[in-house]
């Protein structure tokens, strides 16, 4: 039913608080009410108990004589005084409400003596064996119309014999009438505290949430170009300040990626429009000029290499993009990495020997792990590529494949010119631009390392940079092995 009620009609927060208030409080109120109640008739029934026992004493004196024994004539006596009363009070048949409520039974449980209320009372057994047995009962009887009576019973001595058991009652219909009155009075009270509970619920519901609403407003007026400001942080360490500190780490964070992505599009820009406005002016001074056609297949061979390195570029960037989006689908698969770094080396040594770099595999230990091997050729193709393109003619480059750890490392070391300890977060960053080397080499795309990280992260593996400026660095790929998937 609650669910229903509330697909049909869903309550905010602050109706939900203040139904929960509402409820907590009509809940205490109950309770207070039961509690009150409860130990306001047991207080009153105890008022009964000490009187019942007194009159008690009284009948056992009036029926004993001064040396201790009792009198069965006494006690008949005493019970018509009793009766005539009674008759006095009230000219009609007994009533359990008005009349003296007494028996006297001797120790086999036939009664002696005994009023005629009191055969109106349904009387246990246990209030005539357990005074026989010496200790005192009392206790609430009920009666043939319902009513409820006191009850007290205590044995009869004579001298020193056991006489019988005498039994006093008091009836509680006043003392029910009391308490249903309090019981009214009560159900009148509660209709009002009920409503007072509800106005205070709602206020503490509305004013719990002054604090959300101030924080909400000013979250409202910080728009996507204005990620600078922050909501004030309250003094009191409590669920509005978290809140608060939450607010301003995820409008930071917005900031950051924000800034990250206008930086992208920018340098983007800039890589692509430099290959563009290159094959622009090579074509304007072929369009210009009259060539021969030896000069024309020169031009196109320049447009062409130009083309390549923007489809190079262009397919990086859609690269990337996809793997943001988590669009770009691998397919694992058993490898070597000690065969993959095998055929790298072989397939990058002209290039290397081009430049005057000496390209050496130091270890290739036997680790395999599980991963797309198109994509960790081409991650381990990159950092080789980094490593060539900044290390200087007559430096020299190293590969080592390790057993780390229950992972597989792959560790390229380069006498480079190194990468400063301010820049060394930046590195895997798109198009990242280090101060320390101003321009960047030919060819680079600047995508090479965000792909390497790109690719190690999906392969459950790490990344970890060591680097002095004009010393080198080394970089290690860290795999999981594939018994350890």
């Amino acid at each position: 039913m609650h669910e229903r009620l509330g697909r049909i009609w869903p309550p905010g927060i602050r109706l939900q608080l203040t139904l929960w208030y509402t409820s907590i409080f009509v809940g205490l109120l109950l309770l207070t009410g039961i509690v009150l109640y409860v130990r306001l008739q047991t207080k009153l029934i105890e008022t009964y108990d000490e009187p019942l026992k007194v009159r008690t004493e009284q009948l056992i004196a009036d029926i004993t004589n001064d040396d201790g024994m009792i009198d069965p004539q006494d006690i008949a006596q005493e019970v018509s005084l009793l009766e005539q009363e009674t008759l006095r009070n009230n000219d009609r048949k007994a009533d359990v409400n008005f009349d003296a409520l007494v028996r006297i039974l001797n120790t086999k449980g036939q009664a002696l003596v005994i009023t005629p209320a009191f055969h109106e009372l349904q009387v246990p057994t246990l209030s005539v064996m357990q005074p026989l047995h010496g200790d005192p009962w009392q206790g609430t009887v009920p009666t043939a119309d319902g009513y409820q009576v006191r009850l007290y019973s205590t044995r009869l001595m004579s001298k020193s014999t056991l006489f019988g058991v005498i039994q006093v009652g008091q009836s509680l219909t006043p003392l029910n009438t009391s308490l249903q009155k309090v019981v009214e009075e009560l159900l009148l009270i509660a209709p009002f505290a009920v409503m007072l509970g509800i106005i205070g619920s709602h206020w503490l519901a509305t004013r719990a949430f002054v604090p959300i609403y101030h924080l909400t407003s000013i979250a409202e007026e910080i728009s996507a170009g204005d990620l600078q400001r922050r909501v004030p942080v309250p003094e009191p360490k409590d669920e509005v300040q978290q809140l608060a500190l939450t607010f301003n780490k995820m409008i930071g964070q917005l900031d950051q990626a924000f800034m990250q992505q206008r930086r992208f599009v920018a340098d983007a820009s800039h890589e692509l429009r430099t290959p563009v406005a290159a094959i622009r002016s090579m074509t304007d001074v072929a369009l210009a000029q009259s060539l021969t056609a030896e000069e024309c297949i020169a031009v196109v061979g320049n447009v062409n290499a130009v083309a390549e390195r923007l489809g190079w570029l262009i397919r990086d960037l859609l690269l990337l993009a996809r793997s943001d989006e988590g669009q770009v689908p691998l397919d694992y698969e058993l490898v070597r990495l000690d065969r993959l770094v095998s055929d790298v080396v072989a397939t990058l040594e002209p290039l290397a020997v081009e430049r005057g770099i000496v390209l050496q595999v130091l270890t290739l230990e036997p680790a395999t792990v599980r991963g797309d091997i198109s994509r960790l050729i081409q991650c381990v193709i990159n950092l080789l590529d980094n490593a060539l393109t900044y290390t200087n003619a007559g430096g020299r480059v190293a590969l080592r494949v390790e057993m780390r750890e229950r992972c597989g490392c792959i560790v390229v070391q380069d006498t480079g010119i190194g990468i400063a300890p301010e820049d060394r977060l930046h590195i895997f960053e798109r198009f990242y631009r280090a101060d320390s080397v101003p321009t960047r080499k030919a060819g680079g795309s600047g995508l090479g390392l965000a792909i390497v990280e790109w690719v190690t992260r999906a392969h459950w593996g790490s990344i970890q940079v060591e680097s002095q400026v004009g010393q080198g660095s080394t970089f290690t790929l860290s795999f999981p092995l594939a018994q350890d998937y």
